[in-house]
């Protein structure tokens, strides 16, 4: 079939250019405006030509929220009736051209150039493996916006759990912000004061007070070489993650690490199980639902552990005893994987699992909220009390002896 050229303006003003597989003339200027785009020209495509136009595939990632929204827009869209060029078309219309709608252009002018939406998806980087496996899934059994349903599902339960995760830690992590800033003041501006305010007596200063005077001169003498120190350190250890046996090392001793470990374990394993149930139930083969399942985690001890399932899989051994070979994934989520193994409901035992392990990390996070609140604001009480109660004893003594 020919393969067209053109330029189009959109509705909302912008303008779209790229390739397209159409019989004739005719039939191009057709798929243009059933789209939603006004043709300005349309040309046969020179050989051996790359369409530019609006493609993103080096734009890197969209956030979670956009990726939500674009995944549930066009699912819902899909769901309504509406052809898939039309579809996206409407997305493109977005009036702000947010970068939803500008990747949705771009996707667009992959559909008209005759590739399928999977694998229009998987050339761009804001999609990650699986979810173009899962759209392929869907486009084989004819129910793309089955597939969408499901993806949008996922991203909306991993967006979730991190969100939990984070305000888990935004508490604890703002009172040791403020307590750092506030004893760093204290014993930086306002300690040092009594410094040559007790030079001028022949008393000796309480033991709190020379504690604190011998720990304000610490951070005065060694306050910035400590920072400048602490820096180059984040420094090197953000150089030495480019290393994948340092992220490979330092990942398994996170996961080690006491109670963070766990959850972190949990986390992964609960991303796992819901992303691979929901591709085994989209269609997607199991050895290649797992090989993406492993692309989309962000640990890399997961990661080596789900590479070397993958090949043990292929080897033709059993879901089971692959992934408990990593040693990374939860009893309980073995135990249901065993069961939907042996009796043939893989997919609906690892979303089972997903479930449970949800819940427990909902507990995790709310117990951690309730503990690491009072805990954290205890100690920030406790720490400023003293300095405070250091500096009011030097001045009832300072007053004593003037009087």
């Amino acid at each position: 079939m020919p393969r067209f050229r053109y330029r189009a303006l959109r509705r909302s003003g912008g303008e779209i250019e790229g390739e397209l597989l159409a019989a004739d003339l005719h039939e191009a200027t057709l798929r243009l405006q059933a789209g939603g785009s006004l043709p300005v020209e349309i040309a046969p495509a020179p050989a051996h030509t790359v369409s530019t136009g609006t493609r993103l595939r080096s734009s890197g990632r969209l956030s979670s929220r956009e990726l939500v929204l674009f995944t549930r827009q066009l699912a819902t869209l899909l769901g309504a009736g509406i052809a898939l060029d039309r579809a996206l078309a409407l997305i493109a219309g977005d009036r702000g051209r947010s970068r939803r709608a500008q990747l949705a252009s771009a996707l667009l002018a992959d559909i008209y150039r005759g590739e399928s939406l999977s694998r229009a998806l998987g050339a761009h980087t804001a999609f990650s493996r699986a979810y173009a496996m899962v759209v392929a899934a869907g486009e084989a059994r004819g129910d793309v916006g089955g597939a969408l349903e499901r993806l949008a599902g996922v991203l909306e339960r991993n967006r979730a759990i991190s969100q939990a995760l984070a305000n888990a830690l935004i508490y604890p992590a703002s009172v040791l912000v403020v307590a750092c800033l506030s004893v760093s003041f204290l014993l930086g501006f306002v300690v040092p004061r009594f410094s040559a305010l007790l030079e001028g007596f022949r008393h000796e200063p309480p033991l709190a007070m020379r504690v604190l005077l011998g720990v304000s001169s610490l951070v005065q003498d060694w306050g910035l070489p400590f920072l400048a120190v602490l820096a180059a350190f984040v420094a090197f250890l953000i150089w030495r993650r480019r290393d994948a046996l340092f992220r490979l090392a330092w990942s398994r001793r996170l996961l080690r690490a006491p109670a963070i470990g766990v959850l972190m374990a949990k986390v992964e394993t609960e991303r796992l199980t819901f992303l691979l149930g929901h591709m085994i139930a989209a269609g997607v083969a199991l050895p290649a639902a797992l090989a993406a399942a492993r692309d989309g985690s962000g640990n890399e001890a997961l990661r080596a552990g789900l590479a070397e399932a993958v090949r043990a899989i292929e080897r033709g051994e059993r879901v089971i005893t692959a992934l408990a070979a990593t040693g990374l994934v939860s009893d309980l989520a073995l135990e249901l994987i065993r069961v939907g193994e042996e009796t043939g409901d893989l997919a609906p035992m690892l979303l089972k699992a997903s479930d449970i392990l949800r819940r427990e990390i909902e507990a995790s996070t709310t117990e951690w909220i309730g503990l690491l609140a009072p805990i954290s604001m205890v100690l920030l009480g406790l720490l400023v009390g003293a300095i405070a109660l250091a500096i009011f004893g030097t001045v009832l003594q300072v007053y004593d002896v003037a009087s």
